[in-house]
């Protein structure tokens, strides 16, 4: 596998954004160009931390597969109210730089997208928002009502002067931020992800996300889920990452 740590230029932005990628070594041996699974991260982490506290690059020799880690810093993965537009980057710019510069396949059927907490919630607006655009989407430990975590963040709590950043001073949330909106106003769009949802049953996170599992298949959508032992914690994704993997590209 091959390693590469990027600086690239975001016109989005408006200045140069952190990129990991991890590329299969040979992939410009294969006459189709590489899978690619675009893997975002937490609240209180950054683009790097996938391959700091996980073993995902060993996990991905087993596959002809690329890994894009893109920095969001602690922006929920939207265009910011007061701020910059993270999300429009994600799932508009940056795909087609991965496809110039790394040549990993611009398919539709080639194309998946995970997170984890804040990241799950990410990968689930993603996906909902472009429900053409991905194979798939698998939310670990994902944060699914917004409105809730802002609602319930205490006023003097440092984020919830973030959330006003993020949705603005009056923390109205828009429906293209609400994956519960999002899934309703998509569900009988002509192609959609197939959800794999992975969250700890010590998790505070897990009877949110088990509501939003229901409300997508109520709705018709393909979702799998697994629950096992484990936290809010690396331990935890570093076993969920390996089965991603293996459920995407194996």
């Amino acid at each position: 596998m091959a390693l590469l740590h990027c600086e690239l230029y975001s016109r989005m932005l408006r200045m140069p954004a952190s990129v990991s990628v991890i590329l299969p070594h040979d992939i410009t041996l294969r006459k189709e160009p590489a899978k690619v699974l675009y893997l975002l991260h937490g609240r209180s982490h950054n683009y790097s931390v996938w391959q700091r506290y996980t073993s995902l690059e060993r996990y991905c020799e087993s596959y002809h597969a690329a890994v894009i880690m893109p920095e969001a810093n602690r922006s929920f993965y939207t265009d910011m109210a007061e701020g910059v537009s993270y999300f429009s980057y994600i799932t508009e710019e940056l795909p087609d730089l991965c496809q110039a510069m790394f040549g990993v396949s611009a398919r539709p059927e080639d194309r998946f997208i995970a997170g984890m907490s804040m990241g799950g919630y990410g990968c689930l607006k993603a996906a909902l928002s472009r429900p053409d655009f991905y194979a798939g989407c698998a939310s670990m430990s994902p944060v699914t009502n917004i409105r809730k975590r802002v609602e319930e963040t205490p006023d003097d709590d440092p984020k919830k002067q973030e959330f006003r950043g993020i949705f603005g001073p009056d923390l109205n949330i828009p429906e293209n931020d609400d994956l519960y909106a999002l899934a309703s106003r998509h569900q009988h769009a002509p192609r959609r992800p197939d959800f794999y949802f992975l969250c700890g049953t010590e998790d505070h996170l897990l009877p949110e996300a088990r509501k939003f599992q229901k409300h997508l298949r109520e709705l018709g959508y393909s979702v799998a889920d697994e629950e096992w032992a484990g936290a809010h914690d690396w331990i935890f994704w570093d076993t969920a990452i390996e089965k991603v993997l293996r459920r995407f590209f194996a």
